[in-house]
C-alpha cells in the first residue's frame, strides 16, 4: 500500500482546490466568504438629501435666517375689567422685572409699546429696525427676537389696551390740556423770538443730546427747568438743521419722554445723556 493516495482526474477537476477551480463559478463567488479586514457597506446617503419639515422646525435659526414681519397693532378683548391707570402700572411692573433676556432689549420693547398705545407704529418700527429686534408674526403676542436669538414674551395687557377698556372719571383724558400745552408751546416760542423768554442761570438746565441718525459729536441744548420736551425738540431740530425734515422722539433710559411734560418731571438728572431719536 502507497503511503499517497491517488485520484483520479475527474476527481481533481471537481476538487474546488484544483487549478482550473482558481476562479470558480458565479455561485460559488458569491457565496464565498469576504476577505478578513474587508467591510462590506451600504452606499453613504447623499449630502444634499432634502430636510423634512420636522428638521426645519427642530433646527436652529441663524441671525440671517430669523423671520421678520412688519409691526402691527395687537386688537384684544379682555375678559376683565381694565382702567388705564391699572394698565399703566402693570406695564411698569411687567419692565421693572424682568430678569431674562438683555436689558437694552427690553427698553426698547418698552419704547415699542409706548409708541404702538400712542398710535406712532411707523417710529415703533424704526426703533426695532434700529435696535436689531424681529417679530416672527408682526404681532408683539407672539414674541420678539433679538439679535443673537433670545426670545421675548409679553402678556397682551402690556402690549396693547383692550378695546373694552374701562375709562372712569379719574381716567379720562379730555382735549384741555392737549390744546394748552400746545398754547403754552406757542407762547414760549412767541416769547424767545422777541427775546423776552431770557432765563436767569439758575432757570435752566445744559441738556446733552445724542442723535441717533449721526455718528457724533452730541448736540447741548441749553434748555429751562420748567420748558417742556416739546420745546427740547424744536431746539434739537433747529440745531442739528433737521427742522421740517424729519420727526424727533426724546428717550431717557429707555422710555420715550411726553412731550407735555418737563424733564426734571419724568426722573432726568443734570449731566446725563438724552437719546434724540430722529426719524427722517
Amino acid at each position: 500500500m502507497g503511503c499517497c493516495q491517488s485520484t483520479t482526474r475527474g476527481e481533481a477537476q471537481s476538487s474546488p482546490y484544483s487549478p482550473s477551480n482558481a476562479h470558480g463559478d458565479s455561485s460559488r463567488a458569491i457565496t464565498s466568504a469576504p476577505t478578513p479586514g474587508l467591510e462590506i457597506t451600504s452606499p453613504r446617503a447623499s449630502s444634499h438629501a432634502p430636510t423634512t419639515p420636522q428638521q426645519l422646525r427642530s433646527r436652529h435659526i441663524g441671525l440671517g435666517e430669523q423671520f421678520n414681519s412688519p409691526l402691527r397693532a395687537h386688537i384684544w378683548t379682555s375678559k376683565r375689567q381694565w382702567t388705564p391707570s391699572e394698565l399703566s402700572k402693570e406695564r411698569e411692573e411687567f419692565f421693572d422685572t424682568r430678569v431674562t433676556g438683555r436689558q437694552e432689549v427690553w427698553d426698547t420693547l418698552k419704547m415699542v409699546v409706548a409708541l404702538v398705545g400712542e398710535g406712532d407704529v411707523q417710529t415703533a418700527q424704526g426703533i426695532l429696525d434700529a435696535s436689531g429686534v424681529t417679530l416672527p408674526t408682526g404681532d408683539l403676542i407672539n414674541g420678539a427676537y433679538d439679535e443673537v436669538g433670545n426670545f421675548y414674551q409679553l402678556p397682551e395687557h402690556v402690549i396693547m389696551n383692550p378695546v373694552n377698556i374701562v375709562l372712569g372719571s379719574q381716567d379720562d383724558i379730555a382735549k384741555g390740556p392737549d390744546i394748552q400745552e400746545d398754547t403754552d408751546d406757542e407762547v414760549e416760542r412767541r416769547r424767545e423770538e422777541k427775546g423776552k423768554g431770557v432765563l436767569k442761570s439758575g432757570d435752566y438746565v445744559r441738556v446733552k443730546a445724542r442723535l441717533s441718525d449721526r455718528g457724533g459729536p452730541d448736540i447741548v441744548i441749553q434748555l429751562g427747568k420748567e420748558q417742556n420736551i416739546r420745546t427740547l425738540v424744536r431746539r434739537v431740530q433747529e440745531e442739528a438743521n433737521i427742522s421740517g425734515k424729519g420727526k424727533v422722539k426724546v428717550a431717557y433710559l429707555g422710555k420715550i419722554l411726553k412731550d407735555g411734560e418737563t424733564l426734571l418731571a419724568q426722573g432726568w438728572r443734570e449731566g446725563h445723556v438724552v437719546n434724540a431719536l430722529v426719524f427722517l
